[in-house]
């Protein structure tokens, strides 16, 4: 029976095949390119700790959270859009053997329509490994340099050419954390300290300190620190403290100024104990004048990380609370630009990304993420 068999099946094979087999066309290569931003594009990196050699930048479509593309995030990356929305910076760490072996850190160039590698920029092994936070990596005024934090675990900002593409200088910043950049001179950034008040330093073209300035007091340390994201809102940022304070910080002259704190938290809200919550706690929407914050109720010592239970919008404007919607868990927020706003949250612990009519906070649509960990910084363009 086996000869049989062998002896059937070899016929079978040298039969002729009958009728003609149609030529498969030639693959012709391409480069497909993303649809025109509709504003709500969403750039989201995921959550390093569960795979944190081989992080990911996944893009999506804001309105059904359909995927467009994914990029890579190395190791503990950070991620910035360029001012003009072209261009995303991938801050990042690679090992040759994956988690071991030699070590490079660069700064990858994306371009955002075809996700292609435009470049990259070379960088000394400082840069802060950590959760993300988008006050870590920032474009400066004009679009001419990019500052990344350095860690290592003292303190420096690096500042990069993004004309020639190479490491200009490095600034020490001993007890200080966090970069915001000018909005009006590329050559000029701050950053806040440990002690409540925010250093300003100057350089020229050539990458030499030209001056370096401290700051009065800003917000007690001690009594009640600030979230190191804030929310630009022209020539000020928008940051807020663990107990709830709004402080409007100019981060455009030779030293940071300020003007009066003023609390979010009023009238019963005080007895019940709401508080902000979560990693990038604040979004601003330079359009209406509103500001949006994770907030959670009861909060004690040490809640400042807590999902939020509900989310504020606020009037900046007349520092009044004008809507209040469902938290959905959110411990990152971002809003798109123009004059009807769309919020879009990020749940850390299920990893789920919901979104929101900006004016009622009325839940518009949601992701149901499965086996996508979406976390860590959110940029909306």
């Amino acid at each position: 029976m086996r000869i049989g068999f062998v002896a059937a099946l070899a016929m079978s094979i040298g039969a002729p095949v009958a009728g003609a087999v149609a030529e498969l066309a030639a693959d012709t290569p391409h480069v497909l390119t993303l649809p025109p931003s509709n504003g709500r594009r969403l750039y989201v990196q995921d959550i390093p700790p569960t795979h944190a050699v081989d992080g990911r930048i996944h893009i999506l479509d804001g309105d059904n959270f359909h995927v467009l593309g994914q990029l890579p995030n190395g190791f503990f990356g950070l991620m910035a859009l360029s001012a003009d929305g072209t261009t995303l910076y991938n801050a990042t760490t690679y090992f040759a053997r994956g988690d071991h072996g030699t070590r490079t850190d660069v700064v990858e160039l994306f371009d955002t329509t075809t996700l292609a590698l435009q470049g990259e920029i070379a960088l000394p092994p400082r840069r802060v490994q950590s959760t993300a936070h988008a006050s870590y990596m920032a474009e400066s005024a004009g679009g001419t340099y990019l500052f990344i934090q350095g860690a290592t675990p003292a303190s420096s900002v690096i500042v990069a050419d993004l004309t020639q593409r190479r490491v200009l200088t490095e600034f020490p910043t001993a007890g200080c954390f966090g970069i915001y950049p000018s909005p009006v001179v590329a050559g000029r950034f701050s950053t806040l300290c440990g002690d409540g008040a925010a250093v300003t330093v100057e350089f020229d073209t050539a990458g030499h300190e030209t001056a370096r300035k401290r700051s009065e007091k800003l917000f007690d340390p001690e009594k009640d620190a600030l979230f190191i994201t804030g929310a630009p809102d022209g020539n000020t940022s928008l940051l807020v403290s663990f107990l709830g304070n709004v402080h409007q910080l100019d981060f455009s002259g030779p030293v940071a100024t300020q003007t009066t704190p003023w609390p979010l938290v009023t009238g019963d809200d005080v007895a019940q104990g709401w508080r902000p919550g979560g990693m990038e706690v604040v979004a601003f929407s330079q359009a209406t004048g509103q500001l949006y914050v994770a907030m959670h109720a009861h909060a004690t010592e040490g809640s400042h990380k807590a999902p939020a239970e509900a989310i504020w919008r606020v009037d900046v404007a007349t520092h009044s609370v004008k809507a209040r919607g469902p938290g959905a868990g959110a411990t990152v927020l971002a809003v798109s630009a123009g004059p009807n706003p769309v919020l879009f949250s990020v749940d850390g612990d299920i990893a789920n990304m919901t979104r929101f009519d900006g004016d009622t906070l009325k839940q518009t649509g949601a992701s149901n993420s499965t086996g996508v960990e979406y976390g860590e910084t959110l940029v909306v363009r």
